[in-house]
């Protein structure tokens, strides 16, 4: 089984995506953090460098050389479901969970985090709220077309997120015996 995590920037798919795995024996795939080590470059660097068509190939790439491993769960880039044929390999090929805030979660965790301004960079050079609520609305049907299950991770620590997915999978895994 794989178990994808989509969501926007700072809802906690990495974290609670590690602590998920660990849990129940699957290895763990952050897809940007394999994008850097194979490209031995941060985000922010390889936006810079080759832009985000170039990133957004890198992503599909590092995307689909996953569809055969099992026992997994990969926590995507929060625009990863802006491909199509991202969105229709992770739909049908794992359980996908989104994980969600809002906006005012969002940023207080973008402001918070000192990994931010290198493996997020600004999307369209704008002011981080006035970008954040854009593709919020942008992506919101996106993910609400991917996704198996949704949870709202405001005010849960990762390991809460972490036991609420167990949950739901279990739950879903249930109802299709």
């Amino acid at each position: 089984m794989k178990i994808f995590l989509i969501g926007y920037r700072c809802t906690g798919k990495t974290t609670a995506g590690q602590i998920l795995a660990h849990n129940n024996g699957f290895d763990f795939i952050d897809l940007d953090q394999a994008i850097e080590q194979e490209s031995k470059l941060n985000i922010t660097q390889i936006i810079a460098k080759y832009g985000w068509d170039q990133f957004r190939r890198l992503e599909s790439r590092a995307l689909f050389n996953l569809k055969d491993n099992a026992n997994l769960v990969v926590a995507t880039g929060g625009g990863i479901i802006t491909n199509d044929e991202n969105l229709e390999l992770i739909k049908n090929s794992g359980f996908c969970i989104w994980l969600y805030a809002d906006i005012k979660t969002i940023l207080h965790r973008l402001k918070n985090d000192i990994n931010t301004l290198s493996s997020r960079p600004s999307l369209l050079g704008k002011d981080v709220m006035e970008e954040t609520k854009e593709f919020l609305i942008q992506r919101k049907p996106l993910y609400e077309k991917c996704a198996h299950v949704k949870i709202n991770t405001k005010d849960k620590t990762p390991e809460q997120i972490a036991n609420i997915i167990s949950r739901r999978i279990k739950h879903a895994r249930q109802q299709h015996r």
